[in-house]
């Protein structure tokens, strides 16, 4: 391997190009999280804002105490931090110490971050004065981190516990340190959402994660003079998306949370070109928008993903956004691009007559491949056929950390066996119509939820729905609707309506009406959290 190519798949390498090429330019604007009103359209003078070269120099003050403090190539370093600049500071700094990025949702409970930590075998952690006594155990014990950085933990100075700001104060902030990772070393370690079970971790190189963000950069059309908003956890897809940026050159507006009269605002105030939002997001900005209330017109990218929309509240969000609609469909295993729905799909479907694409996770991007094949045998299927979907790229998983037997479960000659169900049509479009472990299974008949859930959306009184199966006698499973109504409806309207689109066994036997549904740390709709009250008592447990 030459150096040309080191350099070219090293993420460290491809980080100080940016950070140098940009120096001038604003990397993050950070909206005060306690600005008050979010109606209020003029947050510009109360903003924190960084340039590349004051990241460059932040995170080289980081990068040096990880280096003091031992960090070597490879080895874990958490990052345990709300949205903020100094997740961006410590996320950089890792990588420029050779170290492998671990990002830690602090939505988490302490026993989930406690177990990541250890799991990872993670040498030290930043994370904010309010975690420290979650990862203080992990300090105490032999083998467990050796150091903690505390944010805001000005009075924290102890054995292995210093405060972040007086590093940042002291720290080196004129020199990288001198580190060359191989490509194919050890770059980031991702936990995935642990649906199932306890989570695991995923491993990347620097190869894969290097390409991997090009990738996304240019499958969610990610510009050099976008400016993005980000308001989703860092730790997840929003971070991909603002480390895309970055190597692009971007401005990032960071928000510790989603509201959606504030992300109106936000859009108009700083005129953003470019945002990713997960669907419930986009259904919640659709019944607060008021005509005329903000201006949108800066919006030239809104990138959504982690389930489809419904098919009738993408056709409202186009209505309201215009063609600016890039769907993605990804895992932790091949981060954020394995296929997408761009924004030419989007207006072909409705200007052709195909409103049905709408329902679709688009076609492969240019570096990965898709197919379906038999969930028993794994043997591939043919067009319009359902079975389980598997996925490769070169910036898939290398492995999962420490579980040999889960890695080759999934990881089949290349190929990644995703969990997921779905079908490909004719002209070569994904659709995705559940989880394995969401299929419900009534009467002997399979029923996957997308289908169903597509179907009750249609219902103009419907703005988001559930679909999951509760136990039933005599059919083993019954089709149950989680609605959050947009207006008012009764659940007779709502059977009868099933009645007209749905055959027999795929019709919802009862509805419940919920006044929001509920969502992982991720953002995605739980649906174990509204089978649990069910399945509490069952004989047999499927959440």
């Amino acid at each position: 391997m030459s150096s040309t190519d080191d350099h070219a798949f090293s993420l460290r390498s491809v980080l100080a190009k940016s950070l140098d090429r940009h120096a001038e330019r604003t990397a993050l604007i950070l909206g005060n999280q306690d600005d008050g009103d979010p109606t209020d359209n003029s947050p510009k003078d109360r903003d924190d804002r960084l340039t590349y070269r004051e990241l460059d120099h932040r995170s080289n003050a980081v990068a040096n105490e990880l280096r003091e403090r031992g960090i070597e190539l490879e080895d874990r370093v958490g990052v345990l931090l709300a949205n903020s600049w100094q997740f961006v500071v410590a996320d950089h700094a890792v990588t420029k110490a050779g170290g492998a990025r671990l990002p830690v949702n602090e939505m988490l409970t302490d026993d989930e971050i406690r177990y990541i930590l250890s799991d990872a075998n993670a040498e030290g952690v930043v994370c904010d004065a309010a975690y420290l006594d979650t990862v203080r155990p992990l300090l105490e014990e032999s083998g467990g981190l050796r150091f903690c950085l505390v944010v805001g933990g000005e009075d924290t100075e102890s054995d292995g516990v210093t405060p972040f700001e007086s590093v940042l104060a002291a720290g080196d902030r004129e020199n990288r340190p001198a580190v060359s990772p191989s490509p194919e070393q050890v770059a980031a370690h991702f936990y995935t959402s642990g649906t199932t079970g306890r989570p695991k971790g995923v491993v990347h190189t620097h190869r894969s994660v290097t390409l991997n963000l090009h990738a996304n950069a240019a499958a969610l059309d990610i510009g050099t003079d976008d400016r993005q908003l980000l308001m989703t956890p860092l730790t997840h897809s929003a971070g991909v998306s603002l480390w895309s940026g970055l190597l692009r050159g971007t401005t990032a507006v960071i928000r510790e949370g989603f509201d959606a009269e504030r992300a109106l605002g936000d859009i108009d105030a700083y005129d953003v070109s470019w945002t990713y939002m997960v669907p419930t997001m986009i259904y919640r900005i659709l019944d607060r928008h008021e005509p005329g209330t903000h201006d949108t017109d800066s919006l030239r990218t809104l990138a959504y993903g982690s389930a489809p929309m419904s098919p009738a509240r993408l056709r409202e969000a186009l209505e309201l956004f215009g063609p600016v609609f890039v769907q993605f469909y990804a895992q932790t295993e091949i981060p954020q691009i394995v296929t997408t729905l761009g924004k030419r799909e989007h207006e072909y479907a409705l200007e052709a007559g195909r409103e049905e694409l709408l329902a679709s996770a688009g076609k492969p991007e240019l570096m990965a491949d898709v197919r379906i094949v038999d969930i028993e045998t794994g043997e591939p299927l043919p067009p319009t056929e359902e079975g389980e979907i598997v996925a490769t790229a070169p910036y898939r998983l290398r492995e999962y950390h420490d579980r040999p037997e889960a890695t080759r479960e999934t990881l089949t000659d290349g190929w990644v066996r995703t969990g997921d169900v779905g079908r490909i049509d004719e002209d070569g479009y994904l659709y995705l119509l559940g989880r394995r472990n969401d299929m419900i299974v009534t009467g002997g008949m399979n029923v996957y939820p997308a289908e169903v859930e597509d179907a009750l959306a249609e219902h103009p009184a419907v703005g988001s729905v559930a679909v999951f199966g509760v136990p039933h006698d005599d059919w083993g499973e019954a089709v149950t609707a989680a609605v959050v109504p947009s207006d008012e409806v009764t659940e007779a309207e709502l059977l009868s309506y099933a009645d007209e689109t749905l055959a027999d066994y795929k019709k919802p036997k009862s509805v419940q009406f919920v006044d929001e549904l509920p969502t992982t740390s991720y953002g995605k709709v739980d649906k174990q959290a509204l089978r649990a009250p069910h399945w509490a008592d069952a004989e047999r447990d499927i959440s």
